[in-house]
């Protein structure tokens, strides 16, 4: 079932009434959904959350409740969701909903008295309060807290009129969290030239807060021994802000859109076992900004003994060819480092080599490269910024090198706040190509 045929599914719940309760299928899990997304969860929770109740209505023939929907309907949404292609994390939370609330039914003090009058009816159809067997392998599970998490959303998601965010909005992340969520055609043209162009990743209105996460980051101070920014210009007023790099750890937007299963999965998908990340920065691009010269990463990423890499670059601004978006070299899948100058960018005889091809993009654009993929950009002659995210990653059984990444990253090449003053210093693999000041 494609992504429009599910939204229109749910859609038609508008109207139908949720199991003895004020509210409407519909508005059931898009409470829940909302619920999830207020209280930081994952991608694959929010979605749980939204469709957790679907087995009520997926399969017509199923038995029904006397008039509160259908029996075993957490297995039944379960099942579903899986011969729909959607990623298995979201269905095991699904299949799990029911058993949190027999299990709290047994631990929790007056939670069964506290249910609404159709929840504790059903609670009879789904085998009653757990069993100390059950108890345990419950517990044991490795869903357990969230579906305990999950448990708390659907319990409250019963009011008439609640603030949250409409169906429309879980489109893209629906899509992102399908099974095979690029296709055949997507993955020959990665397989043919090492990169590829993924429209609409993210929609409209997630972009919201990645853009304010980003703006976030912009405006942080220059802390010691955090976040590492770094500059173009050679000091004082006349310096203006490159890139953030090292700020996972202190943005929750970004924890979860570069380390989520939906982003871990596609890099994993392309790499060809699961992906680790590598390092992540944003690089502002801000009116004025310089370009950055052509070159491939993989001469830069030897440090630490992987075999692979692969870049995914998320556009948070417009990227066009007046701010200087990124330009690939047209050329089939190379395996191999190309002639360098002495600073690792290409020599102007590989340069003069290619078609260089200006990829412009939309917020919410996915780009993503291997490390042998000859890449550039201008500088930005516009008017506004051109804000990217890069974030790079590893096989994971070649280890997870991140935090030594940026350990040797800041004694070698650190950030202006943490540079002692009359120092020079050779960025060598940590500034290839780039336009950040030395001094």
């Amino acid at each position: 079932m494609s992504i429009t045929k599910l939204l229109q599914s749910l859609e038609n719940l508008s109207e139908l009434a949720y199991v003895g309760e004020p509210v409407s299928q519909l508005e059931h899990g898009l409470q829940a959904a909302g619920l999830a997304i207020r209280a930081g969860a994952s991608e694959h929770m929010v979605l749980a959350a939204l469709l957790h109740d679907v087995g009520h209505w997926s399969n017509p023939e199923a038995l029904q409740m006397e008039g509160l929907g259908a029996r075993d309907h957490d297995r039944l949404g379960a099942e579903y969701l899986v011969a729909i292609g959607l990623q298995p994390e979201i269905s095991a939370l699904v299949g799990a909903h029911v058993d949190a609330k027999r299990y709290l039914a047994v631990t929790t003090l007056e939670y069964v008295a506290k249910l609404s009058p159709a929840s504790r009816r059903t609670l009879d159809y789904q085998g009653g309060p757990m069993s100390d067997e059950e108890l345990a392998a419950f517990k044991a599970s490795p869903g357990f807290r969230d579906a305990l998490r999950l448990r708390a959303w659907d319990e409250a998601a019963k009011e008439p009129q609640a603030d949250r965010p409409n169906l429309e909005y879980y489109r893209a992340m629906l899509a992102r969290h399908c099974q095979q969520s690029i296709s055949e055609a997507q993955l020959d043209h990665w397989d043919r030239f090492g990169w590829l162009h993924i429209k609409g990743w993210y929609s409209e209105d997630e972009m919201v807060s990645i853009t304010s996460a980003t703006y976030d980051l912009q405006t942080r101070p220059e802390v010691a021994g955090k976040w590492m920014k770094y500059f173009e210009g050679a000091g004082g007023d006349t310096r203006t802000l490159c890139r953030i790099e090292n700020f996972l750890q202190y943005e929750p937007v970004y924890a979860e859109l570069l380390q989520g299963n939906a982003n871990l999965n596609l890099l994993s998908l392309l790499i060809n076992e699961r992906a680790a990340l590598f390092k992540e920065k944003v690089n502002f691009k801000l009116p004025g900004g310089q370009g950055f010269s052509a070159h491939q990463d993989a001469p830069a990423f030897t440090t630490f003994g992987q075999r692979f890499h692969v870049t995914m670059m998320l556009s948070i601004d417009q990227g066009t060819t007046d701010n200087g978006c990124l330009e690939i070299a047209r050329t089939s899948r190379l395996d191999a480092s190309l002639e360098m100058k002495e600073d690792l960018t290409l020599s102007d005889e590989v340069i003069g080599q290619f078609k260089w091809e200006p990829i412009e993009t939309a917020p919410g654009d996915l780009v993503l490269f291997d490390s042998y993929v000859p890449h550039r950009s201008a500088a930005n002659l516009s008017n506004a910024s051109r804000r990217v995210l890069y974030a790079t990653y590893n096989k994971a059984t070649d280890g997870d090198f991140r935090a030594r990444y940026f350990t040797e990253k800041r004694r070698v090449f650190p950030p202006d706040v943490e540079r002692r003053e009359g120092a020079q210093y050779d960025a060598g693999v940590f500034n290839v190509g780039n336009p950040v000041s030395l001094e």
